[in-house]
């Protein structure tokens, strides 16, 4: 199988996992937000950002070990340190989720009354904790295997036992014990459905250089994820403790909505780490800066309508929720313009760690982090919601431009700005239907319709635009021979983009 084959085989089922897992998140908060008011909503997004922000670090950055090695010792055939390595790897997780949960207890009033939530949260928090850490642990070896089909089977059970548990728990009036108790169940069923035996046993002799994995690569991806949480999960905890419940709620949701932008490059992204890191072995850089670029392109060209389309549509979106939530309209469009250059600094950020450049990864992270953190805590006590929605803004292009800078300096990347440039003429013609949807006087229902003639259109000003080419016609070819669905509409875009490349 080729790698661009093997990447774009690897983004269906990735991209399967991401839509379905945040589709049924949607849901998820859709019926939190409708059924709780904003301060238990609060309650609940902080209790569960709190387990991840936790969970996230008492792997100690061993998920970037297992997703960096793996591949690797695949190509060497080594395959029995990889046994070693989840062995080495499972003896640290147990030992640091269990510090962390003497930690939480030991000091569980103050945490309470930092974060402004009752004991039986943060108790969920602890169990969340757990959950989150293995469900991790497991999906990073999957990854690590390219074992893409099962990471998103495995997800998708849960998911949906999550959100069927959340629905009736709430209508049952058990309030913000309903999400996390669903959310919680979710993950331990898929806990159970990830665990391979094989993973663990037999037990090899094989050794590794445990030092050298903590300094080499766990460490600096450490460092790394402390900085990245801060762009994610702690934001929630940081403006609960200084604004409270009520306005956590509203960016909350905002947030999640806004996030929505960065599920392609994340799904490309992670598409492409396994495949770039057995890359490294052999130092092919030519290789590696074609599938970056490649990358690169296919994220800007399905974002730019995906961002517009929220932008537009931020206040009818939040309406569908409570009237509560309204308030956060244009909150909603600074943090998708965020995400928009987040997620596409975070290929290029991806991608050095895979080449091996861990440290420099790690500095990236750190520097963009420091100037949030340095800049947002004023930014809320003058704009409350707004300032830190500005401060995630400016942190993610400043986090787009180092990416782009070092990762174009060490791979010689390669970026095709002529053939992106066509999307600016498409993307005026999408701007064009999205207002006049969102000037016209009409129902929610008929504003849609033109947002998808919007969508339409710039797909099809495209084709004499000449943005398409050969290479995309054949990916098309690899996504319609993995998706479970819509097959007959993507053979009929094949052969149309095939006759008219043919003509040209």
């Amino acid at each position: 199988m080729s790698l661009t084959r093997k990447m774009f085989s690897n983004s269906v089922y990735l991209f399967l996992d991401l839509l379905t897992v945040n589709f049924l998140g949607l849901f998820f908060w859709f019926f939190t937000g409708r059924f709780l008011l904003p301060d238990e909503v609060g309650i609940v997004s902080t209790s569960i950002n709190l387990a991840l922000l936790l969970s996230s670090l008492s792997l100690l950055g061993f998920q970037g070990v297992l997703l960096k090695l793996i591949p690797e010792y695949l190509e060497k055939k080594q395959n029995k340190k990889i046994v070693t390595l989840s062995r080495f790897t499972l003896k640290v997780i147990l030992i640091s989720n269990t510090i962390i949960i003497l930690i939480l207890l030991l000091f569980s009033s103050i945490i309470q009354s930092i974060l402004k939530i009752p004991f039986q949260a943060l108790a969920f928090s602890t169990a969340l904790l757990l959950s989150f850490t293995f469900s991790t642990f497991f999906g990073c070896i999957m990854l690590g295997f390219q074992n893409m089909r099962l990471f998103f089977f495995t997800d998708l059970i849960g998911t949906i036992m999550k959100l069927l548990l959340t629905i009736l728990l709430l209508t049952l009036g058990y309030g913000y014990i309903g999400p996390l108790t669903g959310v919680l169940i979710g993950y331990i069923l898929i806990d159970l459905r990830r665990f391979r035996k094989s993973w663990f046993f037999p037990s090899n002799k094989e050794e590794i250089d445990g030092k050298e994995l903590f300094s080499n690569y766990a460490l600096p991806y450490f460092t790394s994820l402390i900085a990245g949480l801060v762009f994610s999960n702690f934001q929630i905890v940081l403006l609960a403790s200084l604004q409270g419940q009520y306005v956590t709620g509203g960016y909350s949701i905002a947030f999640l909505i806004a996030s929505v932008i960065s599920i392609i490059p994340g799904v490309l992204s992670q598409a492409l780490f396994p495949i770039i890191s057995m890359l490294s072995v052999g130092n092919k850089i030519k290789k590696q800066s074609y599938l970056i670029q490649l990358v690169f392109r296919y994220a800007v060209f399905v974002m730019l309508p995906a961002a517009t389309f929220l932008i537009f549509f931020s206040n009818p979106i939040l309406l569908l929720l409570r009237k509560e939530y309204i308030e956060v309209g244009n909150i909603l469009s600074i943090l998708t313009i965020a995400s928009f250059f987040f997620g596409l600094g975070n290929i290029f950020l991806s991608s050095l760690y895979a080449i091996g450049k861990t440290k420099l990864n790690r500095n990236i992270w750190i520097a963009c982090a420091l100037i949030f953190l340095l800049i947002s805590p004023i930014f809320i006590n003058i704009y409350s919601s707004h300032g830190l929605a500005i401060s995630y803004l400016v942190s993610s292009t400043i986090f787009l431009f180092l990416g782009y800078h070092f990762i174009k300096k060490l791979t010689l990347l390669k970026i095709n700005w002529k053939n992106l440039s066509k999307l600016i003429l498409a993307f005026l013609l999408l701007l064009i239907f999205f207002k006049i949807a969102d000037i016209i006087q009409a129902n929610l229902i008929i504003k849609i319709l033109f947002a998808i003639l919007g969508g339409v259109s710039y797909l099809l000003a495209l084709i004499p635009l000449r943005f398409y080419t050969k290479e995309d016609v054949r990916i098309l070819s690899i996504i319609s021979e993995k998706l479970p669905f819509g097959k007959k509409q993507l053979l009929f875009l094949i052969d149309l983009l095939s006759n008219w490349l043919e003509e040209k």
